[in-house]
């Protein structure tokens, strides 16, 4: 094959290798996480016949349509590379670009600002149970930017901890009226005090101070617009009713409680695991297990338990 002259020669051979890795393994396509603009005819070009979905921003979508290639729209972020491909997955399946349990094949820039590694991710062990009717009845009550910036920062607490601890913690999100009439605070609330705007979660700056809130006890409160409006709440909801698989703690059933007799969405990380559970209606509807701190975990017919005595350390 000819090489374009516009894309290097390593980016080229790259992008033949992940399409021969598509054509083999039978997957859905190939995803791109470009650090910059690329000429995307070049890419087409590359890749010839094989399905390429491409992250960029919204200056770049019409761009990359016109090469033939499928954009997919994500918002700037300030996260590591892990953060960005899970979005960029939900993104996509929530478009209906990717359906769950497929394959894909995914290009990114993990070592320098071009293309340079290759991994393969199979939807049933990342973005378990994900669909898109599930993002949408989300979407319903929570906007789906707070919702994508509140499982960055989920999904960056169950694979980091903080200062090499494993962290779990339980942000509920949305309706927070009803919320916050079934909260106490335990002890102190270290975001009261803060102006709005201080309290915001799509500023870098609080999406931090919330990954170290996250150590300490009690549910961190968040408005539809990204907003904290609390952090260390005991939240008091009846589990009577309630269904989950067994292993999960009072951290879990307190967010499947809460989103059953209000209209908010919870999410939750398990201390233990790592992994991101997202609750809506009393029922996990989206599960995201950590990579680079476990293994990914394989989604089974759970077994149902009742409800924890109220004691019950969450994990």
């Amino acid at each position: 094959m000819t090489l374009p002259s516009t894309l290097n020669k390593t980016t080229s051979h790259l992008l033949e290798m992940a399409c021969e890795a598509v054509d083999q393994l039978g997957a859905a396509g190939l995803l791109v996480l470009p650090e910059g603009n690329l000429d995307w005819k070049a890419v087409r070009e590359v890749c010839q016949s094989t399905r390429v979905l491409v992250a960029v921003l919204e200056k770049h979508v019409e761009t990359v349509a016109e090469a033939g290639l499928v954009p997919v729209e994500v918002e700037p972020v300030d996260a590591g590379i892990v953060e960005r491909i899970t979005l960029a997955l939900i993104e996509s399946v929530a478009n209906d670009l990717l359906r769950s349990g497929a394959r894909v094949v995914v290009v990114y820039a993990a070592f320098d600002s071009d293309l340079d590694s290759i991994s393969t991710i199979r939807l049933g062990e990342r973005l378990e149970r994900l669909s898109a009717r599930d993002l949408r009845a989300l979407e319903t009550s929570v906007p789906f930017e707070t919702l994508k910036a509140i499982v960055d920062i989920a999904v960056a607490v169950g694979r980091e901890g903080r200062e090499g601890k494993p962290v779990g913690t339980l942000i509920v999100v949305g309706d927070t009226r009803e919320v916050m009439a079934r909260a106490r605070t335990l002890g102190f609330d270290p975001v009261k005090g803060y102006r709005r705007k201080e309290r915001n979660i799509r500023d870098a700056r609080v999406r931090e101070a919330i990954k170290e809130i996250a150590q300490l006890d009690g549910a961190i409160v968040v408005s539809r617009d990204g907003t904290v409006e609390a952090a260390c709440q005991m939240i008091d909801a009846p589990t009577t009713g309630l269904a989950l698989p067994k292993g999960l703690g009072t951290r879990h059933w307190t967010g499947a409680a809460i989103t059953k007799v209000t209209t908010a969405v919870a999410v939750a990380v398990s201390e233990s695991t790592g992994t991101v559970r997202i609750f809506q209606n009393g029922e996990i509807v989206l599960r995201i297990a950590p990579i680079g701190r476990a293994r990914a975990l394989k989604w089974t017919d759970p077994e149902i338990e009742p409800p924890p005595p109220r004691a019950e350390k969450g994990n």
